[in-house]
């Protein structure tokens, strides 16, 4: 024990965390969330947990009460003269949201931000101003058409505006979705295509191969609000009626990896992500390619396009509801969080009962389990290079499941 607290105290010097004279001060050492001691002096609390002042200066913030709180818990209110003030994100509903952002009223002309008439909040450039009731609305005043156009409900392909980043920090874990869908545009609610990107920063665009297609902002993939509230609030469009040729793209971004650095990261559950839909691959709109080839190939239409800053999951089949989306958001985090590193270890968790890889497959390969283990098989022979059928583990697990057995890993 001694021994190793010896090099626990060596290892916090080592890391800037805990002064060398810190044997004058021991009864203020505490331990910080990372693992390291520290002098208490030297710390924030939050709670009953200690961060460094300056080592752990990125996962926390002053608030505006004089206190600190993580960075996750916390909004950013623009203020006005480029200032600007964090508080607890329990606090959002006292400003004003525009574009994820938060502002005070006082703030908003600072940003040419506008009050419109319906209560939310427009840039100046897209807003109208009636003499009649002097208030802003969306429309000229001299419109007396109350139903929207073709124009104000939907973008044109690739003419809609900046995608909108929800992370409060960058450098974490991020997803999008790009969902395809057919006949006339469903909204949330009654917003036109200017409301609905002020309100939920997604962008909804016309597309030739199916009708349509909703484009969300990039969420920090480990946040509880994807399934809270953000996707919620657009269930409406990820519903709507789907097209046949229609297909659920995924987005993900790891920084500082790049994209190869993603893929690889990746690697291991993308034969298990990919056996989830093979019709997809055998298109020529999504393409299965063997992983060097993905690697080599710039080719918009391969079944993982390889960015420069982020990998896009092409082959993922159509969105049929909100519950088939949170599917895959769970998947992508498992998947990010990499818990196994290799496609066989990847594997046989998909089929041992106490991993949370198994019980979310379960959710909808119930009783399918031997055609999904030989999808995987057959995923990881044509474009991973990887035999598993050559494995006893899995040569087991393929005996135990048609001979009906629990599907559990074999002793």
């Amino acid at each position: 024990m001694k021994a190793k607290l010896l090099s626990l105290v060596k290892s916090s010097i080592s890391e800037g965390y805990l002064p060398k004279d810190w044997h004058c001060h021991k009864k203020n050492v505490v331990e910080t969330f990372t693992g390291y001691l520290s002098l208490i002096d030297g710390c924030v609390a939050i709670g009953t947990v200690y961060y460094h002042k300056i080592k752990d200066g990125s996962h926390f913030v002053a608030d505006i009460e004089g206190g600190f709180i993580l960075k996750g818990d916390s909004i950013k209110v623009n203020m006005a003269h480029d200032e600007f003030i964090y508080t607890h994100e329990d606090n959002a509903h006292i400003y004003l949201r525009y574009l994820n952002e938060y502002y005070t009223d006082e703030s908003l002309t600072a940003f040419n931000l506008v009050i419109m008439a319906d209560g939310t909040i427009a840039h100046i450039d897209h807003a109208y101003y009636w003499e009649s009731d002097q208030e802003y609305h969306y429309d000229p005043e001299d419109d007396d058409n109350d139903e929207p156009d073709d124009d104000d409900v939907i973008w044109d392909y690739h003419d809609g505006p900046m995608y909108h980043d929800c992370r409060a920090d960058d450098r974490k874990p991020g997803i999008g979705f790009e969902i395809e869908k057919a006949g006339d545009p469903e909204f949330c609610g009654h917003y036109n295509k200017e409301q609905l990107f002020r309100h939920t920063g997604c962008i909804m665009e016309s597309d030739a191969t199916v009708d349509w297609e909703l484009k969300t902002p990039v969420y920090p993939l480990f946040s509880e609000k994807i399934e809270s509230s953000w996707l919620p609030e657009i269930a409406r469009a990820i519903n709507a009626k789907n097209h046949n040729n229609a297909g659920g793209h995924i987005h993900l971004s790891l920084p500082p990896k790049s994209g190869k650095q993603m893929f690889d990261h990746c690697r291991p559950y993308m034969p298990l992500f990919m056996a989830l839909y093979p019709k997809r691959l055998e298109k020529d709109y999504c393409i299965g390619k063997k992983e060097h080839n993905l690697k080599q190939d710039g080719d918009k239409h391969q079944a993982i396009k390889i960015w420069p800053d982020r990998i896009e999951l092409r082959f993922p089949a159509k969105v049929y509801n909100l519950k088939a989306l949170l599917f895959r958001l769970r998947l992508c985090r498992l998947m990010v969080a990499r818990e196994h590193t290799n496609i066989l270890s990847v594997t046989l968790a998909a089929f041992d009962k106490k991993e949370p890889l198994y019980q979310l497959l379960m959710e909808e390969y119930t009783g399918r389990e031997l055609m999904l283990l030989q999808r995987i098989i057959k995923t990881a022979k044509d474009y991973f290079n990887t035999e598993l059928q050559n494995e006893k583990s899995i040569e087991a697990l393929l005996k135990n499941l048609k001979c009906n057995k629990a599907c559990v890993l074999p002793s």
